[in-house]
């Protein structure tokens, strides 16, 4: 991890069929009043419940996938609930203890993310909730338009951030699709009137991307042709027919480049029919893990190449060496291998290595799992504001105190500087651009401490300089 780089029955089913309207009336007013005034559901006298939406992953595995052994539901759960468990042991937050709530959905049928948000919107109400990352944007603003403050690792629509409820790391899909397809422009990497592809979902964060990668190609004088992968669904086989499909309609459209708005467990077939087109990939970083350390280690080696505009970090220098971390970071990294030791076999967490696993590389040095950033940055966020709302808690004390924040850290992002105030619903503050980059499993360690620029023998996203630029809002 380094600077660099989920009332009624009526009621819920109103507000799962109305999650574009922006409907206030999906909020909860019915609220338990103990121990505060306002809203104030999920907090007692004594106790505040935060819901921690996690992957199933057991019921993966339970399916035949294969799983690193450490990457389990309830080690994913850790992430988070270790931190309340410090917070509860050194007294609570002004006199409370915190509560998680451990909720998961199935993620080869993201649409069981739904029940995530009947459960802590309505069937088991919770203060607010924290999904590092994950799950489907349109689960995230379904408990955001109900009023439930809500914190997420990965990418929202603006109509999510526009609820008010909504904290983010990365801006909403539409600043960073504006962001990263004007930077490609500006740079030549995308020329004046050329034919432009973009390989999309069609979930509300991916809708949203392309509108606003349009309005930027068609003021360049670019045609644009849009291949939409049905991604709500949720149907591997699906996602991959469709997206192989989109191979021939570029073709036909004689494309030279393609924005890729599409994360990456959905364009598998789109990547294994790509190769030897010679186009030029812009990845717009607009949907779950699409720019991140995970995200650059699971794409097909056709993709090698391809650059993005994202505000999420590296552990690499442009010229190939680690990363110095920040005190931050190196706060976050203890901590996850005091809690993570006996799962690794004590081999101690390193830059780049996948979630869950244990690995020996090409210099036979034992490494595990790298630090999850975004449980680090989010629950510092979430404490520092839960200490300023004070003991009369309520979620517009909280939400107010969150916005109040001014400068926060941020674990692999933004250059390690973030920041809050009235009307900024996500948290980074700067964006750089990173590109695809091979390292073979085996590929030997260079002079400067890397392989072929990654952290490990992994395939992943290096930064082209130094320079990290403002937030295009």
């Amino acid at each position: 991890m380094a600077r660099s780089r989920t009332w009624t029955a009526v009621i819920a089913v109103v507000c799962a069929f109305t999650l574009t309207a922006g409907l206030a009336a999906c909020s909860s007013s019915d609220d338990d009043s103990s121990g505060g005034g306002g809203n104030t559901t999920g907090v007692t006298d004594t106790s505040i419940k935060i819901g921690v939406a996690v992957s199933d992953l057991d019921g993966l595995r339970a399916a035949g996938f294969a799983l690193a052994p450490a990457l389990t539901t309830q080690n994913l759960s850790k992430r988070l609930t270790s931190y309340f468990d410090e917070w509860n042991a050194a007294g609570g937050i002004n006199g409370r203890q915190v509560e998680g709530v451990v909720m998961t959905w199935d993620p080869v049928k993201p649409t069981t993310a739904q029940k995530v948000c009947d459960d802590a919107t309505i069937n088991t109400p919770v203060f607010a909730v924290i999904n590092s990352n994950g799950m489907g944007a349109k689960y995230i603003e379904c408990i955001a338009q109900a009023g439930v403050p809500i914190f997420f690792g990965d990418v929202a629509p603006q109509s999510a951030h526009d609820t008010g409820w909504l904290t983010t790391i990365s801006p909403s899909a539409e600043v960073n699709a504006k962001s990263g397809i004007d930077a490609a422009i500006k740079s030549g990497q995308i020329p004046k009137g050329a034919a432009v592809g973009i390989l999309s979902g069609n979930g509300p964060e991916h809708v949203s991307a392309v509108a606003a990668t349009k309005t930027s190609l068609e003021a360049n004088g670019n045609k644009v042709t849009v291949a939409q992968i049905n991604t709500l669904q949720g149907d591997p086989g699906i996602q991959n027919t469709e997206s192989a499909a989109a191979v021939n309609t570029f073709k036909a459209a004689n494309v030279t480049n393609i924005a890729i708005a599409l994360q990456f467990t959905a364009s598998n077939g789109f990547w294994d029919n790509a190769g030897g087109n010679n186009w030029q990939f812009t990845f717009l970083d607009v949907a779950s893990s699409m720019c991140t350390p995970y995200g650059g280690k699971s794409l097909k080696p056709s993709a090698v190449g391809g650059i993005c505009f994202t505000v999420f970090g590296d552990s690499v220098t442009p010229d190939g060496k680690l990363l110095t971390e920040s005190a931050f970071e190196k706060e976050c990294r203890a901590k996850f291998d005091a809690l993570s030791a006996n799962d690794f076999g004590g081999a101690p967490s390193y830059p780049g290595v996948p979630s869950g696993e244990t690995r020996t590389l090409p210099d036979g040095t034992k490494v595990s799992s790298d630090a999850p950033p975004n449980e680090c940055t989010i629950t510092n966020v979430m404490k520092r504001a839960l200490e300023k709302a004070g003991k009369n808690l309520s979620r517009e004390s909280f939400m107010k105190a969150v916005r109040g924040l001014g400068e926060v850290d941020i674990a692999n992002g933004s250059n390690g500087i973030g920041s809050q105030k009235e009307g900024k619903t996500y948290l980074a503050t700067l964006t750089h651009p990173v590109k695809l980059t091979a390292a073979p499993t085996g590929t030997a360690k260079n002079a400067t401490g890397t392989y072929n620029g990654c952290p490990v023998d992994v395939q992943c996203w290096v930064p082209t300089g130094t320079t990290w630029f403002d937030i295009a809002s």
